[in-house]
């Protein structure tokens, strides 16, 4: 009787373990089960946000959403392009440097350089031509003395072989002038101050430099004494239009060839009383504005432009580059990732 009773109790005993076992295992899989469908067995968290959380920072991370809306739409480069240029084609890039203005023309043979960025961003610039295979600058403009325009001019003049050198008239003292002023006496360079309009003309491209009417403005001298460029080719035109506000748009509507294809925005996109007067003047087809995420550009003007067909780009969605011809536009909007 002893003996059936020992192996009757291990017996329960085995049945007792293998079942406590089984339910062990049933509850591990429906906690698994649980967490697929979205929930964890500890608080309850919803795991498809978390899922959806982590496909979206894999995203954000990923080359592609580094390009912006118009990047996708228009094309776009993650790298500094080949810029091909010949007799029949002249190329516009601006070059994404924060809210400052660095802008490169090219076309056969021919280099003009319209202002050089801040001090910090010149590298930018710098590189850029180094990667075009460029050495010599046949024209440095400097549209005015701000420091985002003549920032990053001593490192240009230090770097490339220069040409000449047009600027407007002085209002102002900086450390960037000074070094400006120490890289042209390094180099044996003295600047054309302009004066008076007049044009030159390189090949089938023409260039008309717009100088301020004033020797000087009550108000936001620096930015109304801005240089104003316009190139033309065939049919086409870009307009530089500096940091003019509105006593310098005043002289320019009053006086001025304005109709272009493309438009530099004046001031990094700033809203003044004369904007929408000057923006229906020139009437461009595209506008490029030189702002970033910490300066953006004024909405009231970019709407504005859209009112008056123009498509705009911002530089701090990437760097742009125009191909143009006697009577064509292309464009790529791209960024460095290096």
């Amino acid at each position: 009787m002893k003996k059936r009773w020992e192996i009757t109790n291990f017996i329960r005993l085995v049945i007792t373990l293998t079942l406590v076992a089984v339910l062990g295992m049933t509850l591990v899989s429906c906690g698994k089960e649980g967490n697929a469908t979205g929930e964890t067995a500890a608080d309850g968290e919803n795991l498809e946000s978390v899922a959806a959380s982590s496909e979206s920072l894999s995203q954000e991370t990923s080359p592609e959403t580094l390009k912006s809306e118009s990047d996708k739409k228009n094309g776009s480069s993650d790298s500094i392009p080949d810029i091909t240029v010949s007799d029949k084609v002249l190329t516009f890039t601006a070059l994404k440097v924060g809210a400052a203005d660095a802008f490169v023309l090219r076309s056969a043979d021919h280099v003009t350089v319209i202002d050089t960025a801040t001090d910090k961003k010149a590298d930018i610039l710098v590189n850029f031509l180094n990667k075009q295979g460029i050495t010599g600058i046949d024209e440095l403009i400097i549209t005015h003395f701000d420091k985002d325009h003549v920032g990053g001019a001593d490192q240009i003049i230090n770097s490339f072989d220069i040409g000449t050198i047009y600027t407007t008239y002085r209002s102002k003292d900086s450390d960037q002038i000074d070094e400006y002023d120490a890289a042209m006496k390094l180099h044996s360079l003295t600047e054309n101050v302009v004066t008076s309009e007049f044009s030159y003309q390189v090949g089938d491209v023409s260039y008309t430099i717009y100088p301020p009417q004033s020797p000087s403005y009550p108000d936001k001298e620096s930015n109304n004494s801005s240089l104003v460029v316009k190139v033309t080719f065939g049919d086409n035109s870009i307009l530089f239009a500096g940091d003019a506000e509105s006593a310098r748009l005043s002289e320019l509507l009053a006086n001025s060839d304005l109709s272009a294809t493309i438009l530099k925005v004046p001031h990094h996109g700033r809203y003044c009383d004369k904007t929408e007067a000057f923006i229906k003047r020139v009437s461009p087809t595209y506008a490029v504005i030189t702002s970033s995420k910490g300066e953006p550009e004024d909405q009231q003007t970019v709407n504005t432009l859209a009112a008056n067909g123009a498509t705009t780009f911002l530089t701090r969605d990437g760097s742009i580059t125009f191909t143009i011809t006697k009577d064509s536009i292309d464009y790529l909007q791209w960024r460095s990732l290096d």
